[in-house]
């Protein structure tokens, strides 16, 4: 190789270095990432306390990989470059039959956060089964598509982690309380009841999970035949697909309709403003978060009052994996809320002692469960 050749190629690299240095000093941070629907990691503040402890530096290497320059078409690249060399897994992200993508979720099942997180649950659905009878009180909480669709994954993966973790759950939770519905999931594993793209379960996931709920809370609830589909989307790519970002096959979005449909109305955050008589905000399937088309996405409160008039009134303490279960409910209940305790600032037990409740269910994820903070909010 010449002189001439050799100094081409160090100039090459240095332009490529110093130009992305340059782009990305340059290059205003960003706040939100719409593909992946999770806040950005901002600079972090600088203290000599966070300096000495090291957390300075890790929070700021994280603030560097979010805000990379041209950072999803990178993802893109290094995921097709460990595809050609057969790699089926990638940024945890498992590669796995009939075209699913699915998310590992590696230690965080064995945290002090999740021990202190299944502590307050215990604690709080003891206290509510003494005043509403365990009949009345329960949790659901949602095992992940790794758990369920087993026989896609590639044969080195396992579930075997947050299958410990449900054993543990359900001897920590006071009698009764907890409803399991694996077996309900994994008898219909076959099913589209996953997305591909998303760490959600599908609408018709929900209605498993919610017949088994609905028959352990002793809930009359309406058949499964009394509904018919309607498709709000086939162009859904959810937030596991953002992690990839390589072309993959969309989902599709279902609403299920009840044939005959009791009246209601929904009021958002106490805000006499934000009143609807839709369960769908369609708005969000021209963007994409089309997830959010149910209820909006999260919001803090949710509150639905119904024609039902059977005397029941429900209150569910949800994460996003409520938003496609909590319709069936609305059939059955003469009142719902649902709390976001991400959201929630006012004093839970006040807002339970004032809407006079028949019964509460708690419905979480596994891996949102295991990684909320702000659950220590349920004793309040």
């Amino acid at each position: 190789m010449s002189k001439k050749q050799n100094w081409t190629i160090i100039i090459f690299f240095l332009v490529l270095i110093f130009g992305f240095t340059a782009a990305g000093l340059l290059k205003p941070d960003t706040e939100r990432s719409e593909k992946e629907n999770r806040d950005l990691a901002q600079m972090p503040e600088v203290t000599l306390e966070d300096v000495l402890d090291g957390s300075f530096s890790s929070a700021y290497e994280t603030y560097l990989t979010d805000q990379f320059i041209l950072r999803d078409k990178w993802i893109g690249i290094k995921t097709m470059a460990e595809r050609a060399v057969g790699k089926q897994e990638v940024n945890d992200i498992y590669f796995a039959a009939d075209d699913y993508l699915i998310e590992k979720h590696s230690g965080v099942f064995d945290t002090e956060n999740v021990r202190k997180n299944i502590s307050y649950l215990a604690e709080f659905l003891k206290t509510w089964q003494e005043r509403l009878g365990a009949e009345h009180v329960k949790a659901v909480i949602a095992p992940n598509a790794l758990e369920i669709l087993e026989e896609k994954l590639p044969p080195f993966a396992s579930g075997q982690e947050e299958q410990d973790f449900f054993e543990i759950v359900k001897e920590a939770l006071p009698a009764e309380s907890f409803v399991d519905v694996q077996p309900a999931l994994k008898e219909h594993s076959g099913e589209y009841i996953y997305y591909r793209t998303d760490h959600h379960w599908t609408t018709l996931g929900a209605w498993y999970a919610y017949e088994t709920w609905a028959k352990a809370a002793g809930v009359s609830y309406t058949p499964r035949e009394a509904y018919h589909q309607e498709i709000l989307t086939e162009e859904f790519f959810g937030t596991i697909e953002a992690k990839v970002n390589v072309k993959v096959s969309a989902d599709t979005i279902e609403a299920w309709l009840p044939d005959q449909e009791v009246f209601y109305r929904l009021t958002f955050n106490h805000d006499g403003e934000k009143v609807r008589d839709s369960l769908y905000d369609e708005s969000y399937l021209e963007v994409r978060d089309k997830y959010a088309v149910f209820f909006g996405g999260n919001q803090p409160l949710t509150e639905i009052e119904t024609e039902a008039k059977n005397g029941r009134r429900l209150l569910i303490i949800k994460d996003s994996y409520a938003n496609c279960f909590a319709p069936f409910a609305v059939q059955d209940f003469e009142r719902i809320s649902m709390v976001d305790m991400r959201y929630f600032n006012e004093r839970l037990s006040e807002y339970i002692a004032d809407n006079d409740f028949t019964d509460i269910l708690f419905l979480y994820n596994a891996s949102g469960f295991a990684e909320d903070v702000s659950l220590a909010k349920l004793s309040l």
